[in-house]
């Protein structure tokens, strides 16, 4: 039995996106990739902007990085044990993301929530943070 959040992967391309749920740019073209279709992905964070919500995922080889969940299909959506919640109006670290892209909520690993600058760092690809995820990942399924 599965200890993660599991989505397939429906689509990869910005043209899967429902027009209002354009938030960050996408256009039809918007490649998604390294996305594969049809392969099933562990969802390792959520993150809530306006009525919609982005999957942290990582392909094979890759670091972690956020996809729109209407490329996916959750085949488990059970909530992983040891998830936390962010609410970034509330919280003076995070709440840029509020301001500036009206971002709600972070919901994952407690490391994603709790340290601004993991969050950054991963989004950013940063060495050093992506390493931290890899760490934390490792350590999440030996537990």
């Amino acid at each position: 039995m599965s200890k993660n959040m599991l989505a397939l992967c429906q689509a990869n391309l910005g043209s899967a996106i429902p027009p209002k749920e354009r938030y960050l740019g996408e256009v039809d073209q918007t490649n998604y990739s390294p996305l594969s279709v049809g392969e099933i992905y562990v969802v390792y964070a959520l993150l809530f902007i306006f009525d919609r919500v982005d999957f942290l995922v990582r392909a094979p080889e890759q670091p972690p990085f956020w996809a729109p969940s209407s490329l996916f299909r959750l085949v488990d959506a059970r909530v992983p044990a040891g998830w936390e919640l962010c609410i970034t109006q509330s919280c003076a670290d995070y709440r840029p993301l509020f301001d500036a892209f009206k971002i709600s909520y972070v919901m994952g690993y407690p490391l994603l929530v709790n340290e601004y600058e993991h969050y950054v760092g991963i989004i950013e690809r940063d060495p050093v943070e992506v390493l931290r995820f890899m760490e934390e990942e490792l350590e999440r399924i030996t537990d």
